[in-house]
């Protein structure tokens, strides 16, 4: 009985072992399903993110390589490729990656790739040109890195070109753009400058200092007023608003600017409202040339058709303009006029004896003294030869008289020193005449030179003062 109950116990025991064994075995197997399902899962994941990152890269037109320690392609993907137009077998193991750059840049980047290779510093983001199989230059961003092997040895290169053409050129472009601004800023014989509606200056070009004198910067940020003289600064500021209220360019205004060493100038300046797509003022952009050349030419050639070239007194036909304003403004005011002939005694004499040298110097000094004794309102002008005239406006009878004795006493003063080295006492005969309420210009000259007339004939060196017809 022993033995069977001995066999017995062995063989459950046996029986419960196997049991344990095969439970183990399920539970190992169980396990090893979970673990394949998991690593399944993550390489599914990793899979998944791989194509993300190579599909962001695509669509960043990033192209990925690696090279060997001599530069050589050892792996390209499609964007490379494609990048470069050829067919990755042309380049794998075949070309180095500088030969695919264009001349200027090859030696460059052989360079930067040598020492990157030496030194394990990557270089990061270097733009230059791919040329492709078809000639075509592309401008890339480069980044490379070293590759090691397990012990740290460099093994290689892995680099990565981002396509920059667009924006490149577009940079090229406006640098471009901006070279060409300043170059016209700076050498234009206009200023440019932006302006605020309250008249504040907010950009002026560097043309501003060859024309006014200051620095850019001092001006930059300053009103405009201080530098405009003050009896235009009105004007200005009446441009500004009609150009800001009308919202668009007006006729172009002329006024006076002050330089920094105190000069004044003639600018003419237009301006440009610029407004957004919702009508809002953006900046108003102004361009003013100097036009003080021009001006001042002008005046030369008006002075110059108005004035008499030895004298410099008014010409006959400024002269009996004058006239007739005086009397228009007599009429209306009746302040009094009064108008003097003058003629030289014995001109002629001075020029068949001394020449006509002479002549123009007496006229010259003659005008200087007339000027000393007239009044600072009244005009002088030449009527052609030795004949002279000269209108007083607010004037009385009496001070007509008077003014007319201080002109003869003035020119007979002295005698002249002609240019010879001899001297000559010249005289002059003064025909005076009042204006009348109802007479016009025509009538008041034609009674200044009956009394002129009369002056000559009555002994020369005197004054003959004409009223109402009558000589006094």
């Amino acid at each position: 009985m022993t033995i069977p109950i001995a066999v017995a116990v062995l063989a459950t025991a046996l029986l419960v072992l196997g049991w344990a064994l095969a439970a183990w075995a399920v539970a190992q197997w169980r396990r090893a399903q979970r673990d394949c399902g998991a690593a399944t899962e993550a390489l599914t994941q990793q899979q998944h993110v791989s194509q993300t990152v190579a599909q962001v890269l695509q669509a960043a037109r990033v192209a990925l390589w690696e090279a060997d320690t001599r530069g050589v392609f050892t792996r390209v993907d499609d964007t490379a490729a494609r990048l470069m137009r050829v067919a990755a077998t042309d380049l794998v193991g075949v070309r180095r990656v500088a030969d695919t750059r264009d001349a200027d840049h090859r030696d460059a980047l052989a360079q930067r790739l040598a020492d990157v290779l030496r030194t394990g510093r990557p270089l990061v983001r270097w733009p230059n040109l791919v040329v492709t199989a078809q000639g075509e230059p592309v401008w890339v961003s480069t980044t490379v890195v070293l590759r090691r092997d397990a012990q740290g040895r460099p093994v290689g290169l892995q680099g990565c070109d981002q396509d920059i053409n667009t924006r490149h050129r577009l940079v090229l472009s406006l640098q471009a753009a901006e070279r060409r601004h300043r170059l016209l800023t700076e050498h234009a014989q206009s200023i440019l400058y932006t302006i605020d509606p309250a008249g504040r200056l907010t950009y002026v070009s560097p043309s501003w200092q060859a024309l006014l004198g200051h620095p850019p910067d001092e001006v930059m940020g300053r009103d405009f007023r201080p530098f405009v003289h003050p009896e235009d600064v009105p004007l200005c500021e009446d441009f500004l608003a009609r150009t800001l209220r009308e919202r668009r360019v007006l006729p172009p205004l002329t006024y006076r600017v002050w330089h920094r060493d105190g000069s004044i100038r003639y600018h003419r300046s237009v301006l440009a409202p610029a407004f957004d797509d919702d009508g809002r003022l953006q900046a108003v952009v102004g361009n003013a040339i100097d036009v003080t050349t021009d001006i001042e030419l002008r005046a030369q050639l008006e002075r110059v058709a108005t004035h008499d070239a030895l004298t410099g007194v008014a010409n006959r036909r400024l002269f009996i303009e004058q006239v007739q304003r005086e009397v228009e403004r007599n009429r209306r005011s009746g302040a009094g006029l009064g108008l003097l002939m003058l003629d030289l005694d014995h001109f002629k004499d001075v020029n068949d004896t001394h020449g006509h040298a002479a002549g123009d110097a007496v006229l010259i000094a003659f005008v200087q003294r007339c000027r000393a004794a007239l009044r600072p309102s009244d005009v002088l002008g030449r009527l052609g030869g030795e004949e002279f005239a000269a209108v007083l406006p607010q004037v009385s009878r009496e001070q007509l008289q008077a003014v007319a004795e201080r002109v003869r006493h003035e020119v007979a003063r002295q005698p002249y020193a002609l240019p010879d080295g001899t001297v000559r006492t010249v005289t002059v005969s003064i025909g005076a005449a009042v204006a009348l309420p109802a007479e016009d210009s025509d009538a008041l000259l034609q009674r200044a030179d009956r009394a002129l007339y009369a002056a000559k004939h009555g002994g020369r060196d005197r004054v003959v003062l004409v009223m109402a017809g009558r000589v006094l």
